[in-house]
């Protein structure tokens, strides 16, 4: 067969192949070495096009095709290192390059040698393969399992490509130095035929090894979307240790109310003990509704007492191990009942519910003790550490090694329906999102301990226990929830609160009774049969035109932060979520009897630009947390200070009017500041009244005109009506 038309024929299919590499490349241009491969095969396919036209002067038909492989082959090894993530060392690549260019050109133009010049062509040829071949073992070993028919298909046509040019190099002594590719002799046809279909060979296992990497991208896609919901699933049976414990706590206080008859003080305790049980219950389905939106569940910073938290985990526990005939204790080092922390509360309360209930489940006899311990404090942080121990049978090394993964049963007789080793996995989970390690030390016969440490933020603000006035609020209140059991709650609430309230089942029955009788404030359900509550009032309510203004507060038990920022946006008064605590029901209806700050003044309530950079420097979910219990923090400082004064220590109170007077400042609560420099020069004054409802009444107003503007700035709707209500 003519070398001619076998190098034509090369010519053809090396343009085809370039077709395909290019369009694999559009297809896989995510993946690394594509678009290397291009530049391979299209400067192979310009090399082979002018050797084919061999009437051309020996620059053109020679020298230009053969730099042109040779470059193409560079970007061959390149692409192949890219692909499989192998760092190469070059420089045999430059050395050759350097050495053999010259060469080449020299046995072109002044020594004209064929041999020679084949010689050169086969250790670029010979090193491009090499390099490949040393690429698909590295990055894939060979016989691995993960060696598929993409790898050795790619391997056997480097290594085809490898012997078709030794081959050629061995059988140098059928040519001579006035030769060249289109000499008719067999060893030419055989190069030609053999190197014709190379092209081919080399590109399609090329494509091969993009689709076994495809395939394998979406394998791992597939195995990740099984496991995550496997762990949806894991995570499902978790929550049943999470439930059981808060439940049998009401179950058992509520068995022992009927069993204590006419004891007040025992009835006020057994009844303390069941509303925790049923918060913890609502903390966790906060946990619930955080994981199943995919974001971090630890996100309740507040401040609160670490000591208080430990005795109330302990008088909620308490049945349990009494039931076992167990001692359960709190020991308390570095840490005073007024200390208060800043910490992931609902998070906290959860890993020590689940170590103290498991500590209790493996432990028949002796006692449980719950220990914190704090350090030194340093720049207003404090290393706490948490300690659970028993005095149980123990753990063996192989125990401690499985202990934490999800549904590992220690005891045989105990199967996953009654949540054994569950709850540790949970709390590592947990855990490790607060940046801490739970550590176990464990003895044969002696007992185990659970530990942690956490670095918590030391914080000034006082906690404060809520307490309900014996004097029923002035108000007329209109109540919208259809289902039962929330409206009974609700009225026995109401009857000790307000002096009249009714009651509705549906947004129409709410709409006729609205029209019918005037009332103060709506206290208003979000799931309703007829439609839901916020929709309902920023549509209806409007429309029905009142006399005069009446406050709206939303009922939710959806738990979630931005559907209170979109009912304050709204305009309306609070939003309260279920299950509601007395104390904050009554503070909320409390807080609406207050006289109302001016239409004036609410125009410059907040220094617009300085909240604004308050906002781009911060996260846009931290700083709506910091709002959301920004008002609840500045009542209790005035309550506070309000009480203070009244026992005329007025060092303190001037200290604490001072930090919240800086808290005001941080925000642009320009007018709220205003009101405390007032009230700091009345307190210099002796005799002088301080008008407390219009500076609570500032704080509230202040802190709702933040949360408006904030949920503007960062809805997007807002950007499309920037101009609306967005002066402060």
């Amino acid at each position: 067969m003519d070398p001619k038309f076998l190098i034509q024929v090369t010519a053809i299919t090396t343009v085809v192949c370039t077709v395909f590499m290019a369009v694999n490349w559009f297809i896989n241009k995510a993946l690394p070495g594509t678009r290397d491969w291009l530049c391979f095969i299209a400067l192979t396919g310009i090399g082979c096009g002018l050797l084919a036209a061999y009437t051309l002067p020996v620059t053109f038909s020679i020298l230009i095709p053969n730099l042109a492989i040779a470059i193409g082959l560079f970007y061959l090894t390149r692409g192949v290192d890219a692909f499989f993530a192998v760092q190469s060392n070059y420089m045999p690549w430059y050395v050759l390059g350097a050495i053999g260019i010259p060469s080449f050109s020299y046995f072109l133009y002044v020594d004209f040698n064929f041999i020679a010049r084949v010689i050169l062509n086969y250790l670029v040829w010979a090193m491009a393969m090499i390099y490949c071949l040393r690429a698909l073992n590295q990055g894939q070993k060979l016989l691995s399992k993960d060696f598929t028919v993409a790898h050795w298909a790619f391997g056997l046509s480097c290594f085809s490509l490898l012997l078709v040019f030794t081959f050629r190099a061995v059988m140098l002594g059928s040519y001579s130095v006035t030769d060249s590719l289109v000499s008719a002799n067999w060893v030419n046809q055989f190069f030609s035929v053999s190197v014709s279909t190379m092209p081919l060979l080399l590109c399609f296992s090329l494509c091969l090894l993009c689709s076994s990497r495809r395939e394998k991208e979406l394998q791992s896609l597939k195995t990740a979307a099984e496991q995550s919901a496997q762990i949806k699933g894991q995570f499902l049976t978790l929550l049943s240790h999470e439930l059981r414990t808060p439940l049998n706590a009401i179950v058992g206080h509520a068995e022992s109310l009927k069993k204590v008859p006419r004891e007040p003080a025992r009835h006020a305790e057994l009844c303390d003990v069941i509303v925790h049980a049923a918060m913890s219950m609502s903390d966790l389905a906060n946990q619930v509704l955080l994981q199943a939106k995919g974001e971090y569940a630890a996100q309740n910073r507040v401040p609160f007492s670490l000591y208080s938290l430990a005795q109330e985990l302990v008088r909620l526990l308490q049945p349990l191990a009494l039931a076992k005939g167990l001692s359960l204790k709190v020991e308390v080092k570095g840490l005073y009942p007024q200390d208060v922390h800043v910490v992931e509360q609902d998070t906290l309360a959860l890993i020590l519910r689940n170590l103290l209930s498991n500590a209790i489940k493996y432990t028949d006899k002796g006692c449980i003790t719950l220990s914190l311990e704090g350090a030194a404090r340093e720049d207003d942080k404090q290393a706490i550490r948490f300690a659970i121990r028993d005095t149980g049978k123990g753990l063996t090394e192989a125990q401690i090694e499985r202990i934490f993964e999800p549904f590992v049963t220690l005891d045989s007789e105990q199967s996953i329906s009654h949540s054994a080793g569950i709850g540790l996995a949970l709390c590592k989970q947990l855990l490790h999102g607060l940046a801490a390690n739970l550590d176990v030390k464990s003895q044969l016969g002696q007992g185990t301990e659970f530990s942690f440490e956490l670095t918590c933020q030391c914080s000034n603000t006082p906690i404060q226990q809520g307490q309900l006035s014996a004097e029923k609020l002035p108000l007329n209140v209109l109540v919208v929830e259809d289902n039962a059991i929330n409206v009974e709650v609700i009225s026995n609430y109401l009857n000790d609160m307000v002096t009249q309230f009714s009651l509705v089942k549906s947004l129409a029955e709410a709409e006729v009774t609205l029209l019918a009788h005037h009332f103060d404030i709506v206290l208003l359900d979000m799931h309703l049969p007829d439609g839901h509550g916020l929709e309902w009032f920023k549509t209806r309510f409007t429309e029905i035109g009142f006399t005069k203004k009446i406050k709206v507060i939303a009922l939710t038990g959806d738990g979630d932060p931005e559907l209170k920022r979109r009912c304050l946006q709204a305009g309306m008064q609070d939003c309260l979520t279920k299950p509601v605590m007395p104390s904050r029901l009554y503070a909320v209806l409390e807080s609406s009897t207050i006289k109302q700050v001016s239409s004036i003044e609410r125009n410059v309530l907040i220094d617009r630009p300085k909240f604004l950079e308050l906002v781009h420097s911060e996260a846009s979910g931290v700083l709506a947390t910091k709002l959301m219990y920004l008002a609840d923090r500045f009542e209790y400082e005035i309550a506070q200070i309000k009480g203070l004064i009244e026992l005329d220590v007025q060092d303190l109170a001037a200290e604490k009017l001072h930090y919240i007077e800086a808290e005001a400042q941080n925000f642009g609560m320009i007018n709220l500041v205003e009101h405390i420099q007032s009230l700091q020069s009345q307190l210099l004054q002796s005799g002088s009244t301080i008008d407390w409802d219009t500076l609570a009444a500032v704080a509230r107003q202040s802190v709702e005109r933040l949360l408006e503007l904030h949920a503007q700035l960062v809805t997007p709707q807002s950007h499309s009506n920037q101009a609306v209500n967005l002066s402060a």
